[in-house]
């Protein structure tokens, strides 16, 4: 399974920061043919929008949804949750509404939607984690959100992942920040790592990767891949193989 990091940046990337360094919004494509979250920022990083076939939205905030960004890669499948699917709308877009914990086929990817501990101006919308899952391997998608929520422990269940994905976006020299109840710190991604592999809910040599990282809140990509290791800090166009 290929993984292309399109952009690992939180929403607060605007441009280029006072290191020289940019990351584009928070965008993730697997085996070319699969999207996770669109938006304008990481259009120029893909070169074939024609092998896209399916694209799943984790929520509705800008950095991750794009109607303008959707429609330049039409047609394609797009999916998002039951509670504003409705809302999406376009020439060539087949729009599939998900609820949690039913599986979903698309192309060759099975995927569940999951909770995700976040939320949007929309009283009424519930955020998305993912698992997705192709022949034998089986990946946890988690971003945007905090810690993972019970019930979305409960439907990973007793898999063993291959991988995890996870918002990582506040760094470790923050204490009380208050995107704790929304984002993840590197320390709350040690220890839901620290026991999902205890439990044996994450393979013991799984690769762990980071993304979302706000501009703020973080050093540079070296500094950085020195203090989360041994997790991996995704940038933009680094490409990973599962």
């Amino acid at each position: 399974m290929k993984i292309a990091f399109l952009g690992t940046g939180a929403a607060d990337w605007k441009g280029v920061n006072e290191r020289g360094e940019y990351r584009r919004n928070t965008s993730t494509r697997l085996d070319d043919a699969l999207l996770i979250d669109v938006n304008q920022t990481v259009l120029d990083q893909i070169k074939d929008p024609e092998k896209i076939t399916d694209v799943f939205f984790t929520h509705s905030h800008e950095d991750h949804f794009s109607l303008a960004a959707l429609q330049s890669l039409a047609p394609c499948r797009v999916y998002a949750h039951e509670s504003w699917a409705g809302e999406i709308a376009g020439e060539g877009l087949k729009v599939i509404p998900l609820k949690i914990g039913e599986w979903v086929q698309a192309g060759e990817f099975s995927v569940l939607p999951m909770p995700a501990n976040h939320s949007t101006q929309n009283p009424v919308e519930r955020p998305l984690h993912y698992l997705l899952k192709k022949e034998e391997k089986t990946i946890l998608y988690a971003t945007d959100g905090a810690w993972l929520l019970n019930e979305e422990h409960h439907l990973i269940g007793k898999r063993v992942l291959s991988a995890a994905i996870f918002d990582a976006t506040i760094g470790d020299d923050f204490p009380g920040d208050f995107r704790i109840f929304e984002h993840n710190s590197i320390m709350m991604v040690r220890l839901m790592v620290e026991t999902m592999k205890k439990t044996g809910r994450l393979a013991e040599n799984a690769p762990v990767y980071l993304t979302h990282f706000a501009r703020t809140l973080h050093p540079g990509q070296k500094e950085l891949a020195a203090q989360a290791a041994p997790f991996l800090p995704a940038w933009d166009g680094m490409i990973a193989s599962i």
